[in-house]
């Protein structure tokens, strides 16, 4: 799981950082009043990529114990049985946790310490989850007793566009990293719970190794 992810994130600076795109030999490098830049590409604020939102109010007492995940400025907070926005998203701190950028590949839930993406313009979820962590946003948050991240603020901010195609060629690589990524981890919540189930079992004597290791077999 962490080397797909590293491998995504590498992909995303090679191309969009460090400028050595698919035929960048090709592509002179040209000024351009906020810097040098590809020919053909341009500056362009955030909410050009992306537009961010506040999340929604879900007091605890309110809470009903559900499937649905629940996000919090510094991540998974929980479940519940409803929920506010369509997977797969981007979470990100807005109050209290600031610079934490989580990819969420089902329906979930962004409480109202959270920033969530409500539309993804030039960007898709993988481009919009490397492009913010790449941003490091805390560097931009504000408050001293409780630091905040001001939407308004950060979408303002220039950052390097690249033409179109070329962001939608990478949003499928990297996407489908992720994708196995979700896919590795619903394994292991498989195994682990396969594990939990048998191990008393083995201790209790009521099931033989060779008998688990089969549905251990069975599960993977």
């Amino acid at each position: 799981m962490a080397v797909l992810e590293e491998m995504a994130r590498g992909i995303f600076e090679e191309w969009f950082v460090r400028f050595r795109f698919p035929g960048h030999e090709s592509v002179p490098i040209v000024d351009t009043p906020d810097g040098p830049l590809p020919e053909g590409w341009a500056h362009a604020p955030l909410e050009d990529f992306l537009v961010l939102q506040r999340g929604f109010d879900l007091p605890k007492s309110k809470r009903v114990e559900g499937g649905v995940p629940v996000f919090s400025a510094s991540g998974y907070h929980g479940g519940h049985n409803e929920a506010k926005v369509a997977g797969p998203g981007i979470v990100t701190g807005r109050s209290g946790t600031i610079g934490q950028v989580h990819l969420v590949m089902d329906d979930y839930w962004p409480l109202n310490t959270a920033l969530y993406v409500r539309e993804f313009r030039k960007a898709g979820p993988a481009y919009a989850l490397l492009l913010l962590r790449h941003m490091d946003l805390a560097k931009h948050s504000s408050g001293s007793a409780v630091p905040t991240l001001n939407r308004n603020h950060v979408h303002g901010i220039k950052l390097p566009a690249a033409p179109q195609p070329l962001m939608d060629q990478f949003e499928r690589i990297a996407f489908t990293n992720f994708e196995c990524i979700r896919t590795i981890e619903q394994q292991n919540e498989g195994l682990a719970a396969s594990r939990d189930l048998l191990l008393p079992r083995l201790i209790s004597g009521q099931l033989s190794v060779e008998a688990a290791e089969r549905d251990l077999e069975l599960a993977a």
